[in-house]
């Protein structure tokens, strides 16, 4: 399973937008499991890939959990709305950026995997 470099964020009232740093994707069988890091701590992710939607679940380390739903946009753009115990919640989007396998290959195209 090939590791991917993204680049994201999610944007809640009160907070703004957020960024989520040192984010990695691995894609299998319509499947995804991820990490990073953002304003409220280490997370992993889970979750499932179906043609252009995707749903995602993040869970902070020793903390709650979000779940995340959207579509892909192109690109290797996913965006969408997440809420958390279905209450509060904001918008989100994650771009792949390449494979941490190789470092000549500047983007990668979720359509490629």
């Amino acid at each position: 399973m090939t590791q991917l470099k993204c680049s994201g964020w999610w944007e809640q009232e009160g907070y703004g937008r957020q960024p989520m740093n040192d984010l990695t994707l691995s894609f299998s069988d319509g499947k995804l499991s991820g990490v990073g890091s953002d304003i409220v701590g280490e997370f992993e992710f889970r979750g499932l890939l179906s043609d252009e939607r995707i749903y995602l679940f993040k869970q902070y380390l020793g903390q709650h959990s979000i779940e995340y739903h959207g579509v892909s946009i192109g690109e290797g753009i996913y965006t969408g709305d997440w809420t958390c115990y279905g209450e509060v919640g904001g918008k989100w989007l994650i771009r792949i950026e390449r494979s941490t396998a190789s470092s000549n290959d500047n983007s990668m195209d979720i359509r490629d995997l």
